[in-house]
């Protein structure tokens, strides 16, 4: 998500190498994820007699990749832009900078609420702030939408600019819709 952040503010002046090695990075990212994931399904499946909530575990871990898979999504959207030497204009930039940041901040509370699910308060704090910048997500992205379609644009540039707010959309919303899956082993925990 941060390469996507400084691919959107630096649209206009990145270089093709630079863009290349953002889009290597999240590549690379998307492939840990999902060797991760294929360890966590194998882990799963081996201790499955004796592990409680594994089919919440294994909706977590498919949500955390689908979340990556639409960021790589972001990515290229926004190298198809780039390469087509097409401007964003300013506004537009801002907001879809500011979207990014808060999915940026929704992403980091969901790894800290993974890392605290023993330390229960702690968690509970961490889900409040996920729901807090989700709601702040939903904000900015209609603020994006409107500020897209207000834009003198054109029409190919504003379905990619508005398809990339979407899925910034979406990546909130898979995460907190897994914050709500850790929610429920919780308070089976508790």
């Amino acid at each position: 998500m941060k390469s996507i952040y400084s691919v959107i503010t630096q649209a206009d002046k990145i270089d093709k190498n630079t863009l290349k090695e953002y889009i290597k990075s999240i590549n690379t990212a998307k492939g840990e994820i999902e060797l991760i994931k294929k360890d966590v399904l194998q882990y799963i499946s081996k201790t499955s007699p004796t592990l409680y909530h594994r089919e919440d575990w294994l909706r977590i871990a498919t949500k955390i990749y689908n979340a990556t898979d639409k960021a790589g999504g972001v990515i290229y959207r926004l190298e198809y832009i780039i390469n087509k030497e097409w401007q964003i204009p300013p506004p537009i930039k801002q907001r879809l900078a500011n979207l990014t940041d808060n999915v940026i901040k929704i992403i980091d509370e969901f790894a800290g609420a993974l890392r605290n699910m023993i330390l229960g308060e702690k968690v509970l704090e961490k889900f409040k702030a996920i729901d807090t910048l989700e709601k702040e997500a939903d904000q900015e992205y209609r603020g994006t939408i409107f500020t897209v379609l207000e834009s003198n644009i054109a029409t190919s540039s504003m379905l990619l600019l508005l398809n990339i707010a979407e899925m910034l959309e979406d990546i909130s919303d898979t995460i907190a819709l897994a914050r709500d899956d850790m929610h429920i082993i919780l308070l089976n925990m508790l």
